[in-house]
């Protein structure tokens, strides 16, 4: 109850304030008062006229307090289920359980997948070493005698390893046949 008696008074104070503004713009002029009824027109009215209205100020200011006491105070018949939900919960929820299907089902790799999976990451790093390759012989100048021969010995360790594992690679798929 007292939570209404709150929220009709900030009310009629807001309604007070707002029609002494207005007379107070009409005072001034026509159009100052016909401004105040349009979108940012009092606070313009406000910005450019401040010592004509400061009782309509006092109403204003007034009406704060009253409609947050109103909020804070909040009637169980107006709020219904929704305010009390959302002021009142102190539930912590849990993130929900995994839907059927979605569980990871645990298997076991074959050893024949396990060297597949190994053979793969072998191409991945003959990839990445590729390209470090590729950078050195292009930063690599010609004048260079000592550079190139380590270049061509590191070359030369690659496609052994690429070698071998292109023959892995083929004896792993040919397997599955």
């Amino acid at each position: 109850m007292a939570a209404l008696i709150f929220l009709v008074i900030g009310v009629l104070c807001a309604l007070i304030g707002r029609i002494l503004l207005s007379s107070a713009a009409f005072r001034v002029s026509v159009w100052c008062g016909l401004g105040v009824f349009l979108p940012f027109g009092p606070l313009l009215f406000r910005l450019s006229h401040p010592h004509v209205a400061p009782s309509s100020k006092t109403f204003r200011l007034a009406a704060l307090p009253c409609i947050l006491a109103y909020i804070l105070l909040r009637p169980e018949s107006l709020s219904g289920a929704y305010y009390n939900k959302f002021l009142n919960d102190k539930t912590v929820h849990s993130a929900p359980a995994a839907p059927y299907g979605v569980e990871k089902v645990s298997k076991r790799r074959t050893p024949l997948e396990e060297h597949r999976i190994a053979n793969n990451r072998e191409f991945e790093r003959l990839a990445a070493w590729n390209e470090a390759l590729r950078f050195k012989k292009r930063d690599l100048l010609n004048s260079d005698v000592e550079g190139n021969r380590a270049y061509n010995i590191e070359v030369a360790q690659y496609n052994a390893a690429l070698a071998k594992a292109n023959a892995d690679k083929t004896a792993l798929w040919s397997q599955d046949k």
